[in-house]
């Protein structure tokens, strides 16, 4: 969710209308940000199949099959003209479906755009429970977010196609395979496989920004964000390149460093807490800081402690 700062919109917005049940006014104040020399998006091109397509919200991933295209994400409804002129420097083929990497809005907004034109959405069961319903995001970690409420989706723009664990599509010569490891950047992301390719769009689930925002509100875990970086860790090899929800293409190498980052911030934060230290003292035992977010190191050790008080009240 970086790029939530930073949008590249058009001008010409038809705000939408929402019920004054819940306080909108962090998400319109964010649709809102206009930038107008912008008119297309990054396109990041790995081969004459896959894309990127970068800037505005979360990294799209182009697919260009034999006579149709896959977008894995879609932004934001408001800059759908964007991401559709962008596209169209790739290719002209039609869309045939969207995926879903999971529900928040920076990633799955054009929803509200492409399901109207009767495109199929695909995500996990779980992002498509949280678009039904306002949902508070969790602003612990970035506090910027706090009291962000993104609006539910209408009932054109939610996924007419779920899964539970794993799903696998087949594609011209193209076997797409989403898998869901349980909780971790929410509790319905997907990561997207293009299995003869060996390429991978991890969504949210995988950043290089610094230290990735976890949604304690709608299902996220850090303890189970490490973990499914663990498991992302190996399926790669060190051939595979990975677009991640935010940031350049990755590799392998990458996933390991976040994973070992996160761990030893989690496993030290475990012990400074039963050796009764406060944050800023556990904060001083961990020396790798991710971009020298040192505020946002701070939210995690208070979000994981958060999380072990979760956990613990939960099984009593």
């Amino acid at each position: 969710m970086k790029n939530i700062i930073a949008l590249l919109i058009v001008s010409s917005i038809s705000f939408l209308t929402y019920s004054q049940n819940s306080d909108y006014t962090k998400y319109n104040n964010q649709i809102k940000q206009v930038d107008l020399e912008n008119n297309f998006f990054e396109i990041e091109k790995i081969n004459d199949q896959f894309y990127m397509l970068v800037g505005g919200g979360g990294n799209v991933g182009v697919f260009v099959s034999e006579d149709e295209v896959i977008l894995i994400d879609n932004k934001y409804e408001i800059i759908e003209d964007i991401l559709m002129a962008s596209l169209r420097k790739i290719t002209d083929k039609p869309i045939k479906y969207i995926i879903n990497t999971h529900f928040h809005h920076d990633h799955s907004d054009g929803n509200r755009a492409f399901g109207k034109q009767g495109i199929p959405i695909i995500s996990h069961q779980n992002a498509k429970k949280r678009m039904m319903e306002d949902a508070e995001l969790y602003g612990g970690i970035l506090e910027f977010i706090k009291g962000f409420v993104q609006p539910k989706y209408d009932s054109n723009s939610l996924p007419v196609i779920t899964y539970d664990s794993k799903m696998t599509l087949s594609e011209g010569s193209e076997e797409i395979e989403l898998y869901n490891f349980g909780n971790a950047h929410t509790d319905g992301d997907s990561i997207v496989v293009f299995k003869n390719s060996n390429i991978i769009h991890t969504g949210d689930a995988f950043v290089t920004y610094g230290y990735p925002f976890v949604d304690l509100n709608n299902g996220g875990s850090i303890k189970g964000l490490i973990n499914f970086l663990g498991t992302l860790e190996n399926m790669c090899d060190e051939n595979t390149i990975i677009m991640p929800g935010h940031g350049g293409f990755s590799k392998k190498e990458d996933v390991t460093k976040l994973k070992n980052t996160l761990a030893d911030l989690y496993n030290k934060t475990v012990v400074g807490l039963k050796n009764g230290l406060s944050y800023e003292e556990i904060s001083k035992t961990i020396e790798e800081t991710l971009n020298d977010a040192k505020v946002t190191k701070l939210n995690y050790i208070k979000s994981i402690d958060l999380e072990l008080s979760k956990n613990n009240e939960s099984m009593k």
